[in-house]
């Protein structure tokens, strides 16, 4: 159950915020912060709608509101939010469905970065951040239920948000799959027995291939490559 307020104000005072921390080579944020509010919740288990096996390191996350969800494209991509006491890297993992564009709901370890967690509600700005440091290689899930006639495939640690997987078994051609709202990418009619080649493309155009992804379901298979 998310830990929100049971009465949102109608209007926030204006707020003092803070400069962004340094950024890492390669790192840049958007030109313009989009200013709206936060509250904050705990995930109930795993990793939200984004279906990530785990929470992010620190506990540091974020769930949308569906427009800026936007059917799973944002998933495992990051913010920047500001608020009254700081700044704080946060990671999307999941949606806030009774959000609205521009609010926002934070973890609570992320929330208490920004401002005092016993506001519960807090006004904030907060920018996507283009190539993050992410400090893992690409890892990949198989999901239950998965089989050489239909695979479901989680892609974890990339960084930008994902814009397009495909998957090739031995010796076939490229297939595209396609997203679901749960972050999983489907091939309805499935690639084979795998072992797989997997390509992956995020929003930044960076692009990987990945080899060896076994058909193994609810095991999360670690590799050495990583986006950018």
């Amino acid at each position: 159950m998310r830990l929100l307020p049971s009465v949102l104000a109608t209007a926030l005072a204006a707020t003092s915020l803070l400069p962004s921390p340094a950024l890492a080579q390669g790192e840049t944020t958007a030109a313009k912060a989009i200013k709206g509010q936060a509250t904050l919740y705990e995930l109930q288990s795993g990793g939200g709608n984004c279906s990530y096996p785990s929470s992010p390191a620190g506990n540091l996350y974020v769930a949308l509101s569906p427009g800026e969800y936007a059917a799973a494209a944002a998933c495992g991509g990051y913010l920047d939010v500001t608020g009254p006491k700081g700044t704080v890297r946060v990671k999307v993992v999941d949606q806030c469905p009774e959000c609205q564009a521009g609010h926002i709901d934070l973890s609570r370890t992320a929330f208490a970065r920004v401002a005092d967690p016993g506001k519960g509600l807090v006004g904030v700005t907060y920018r996507p951040v283009s190539n993050p440091r992410v400090g893992s290689p690409l890892s990949f899930r198989v999901k239950e239920g998965s089989s050489q006639w239909w695979l479901a495939l989680l892609v974890i640690d990339h960084g930008n948000p994902l814009t397009s997987v495909e998957v090739k078994g031995a010796g076939g051609a490229w297939r595209k799959l396609a997203r679901a709202d749960y972050n999983y990418w489907i091939a309805e009619s499935g690639v084979g027995q795998g072992p797989f080649t997997v390509r992956v493309t995020d929003n930044r155009s960076h692009q990987v291939t990945a080899k060896g992804i076994r058909l193994t379901p609810a095991a999360v298979q670690r590799t050495t490559t990583k986006m950018y």
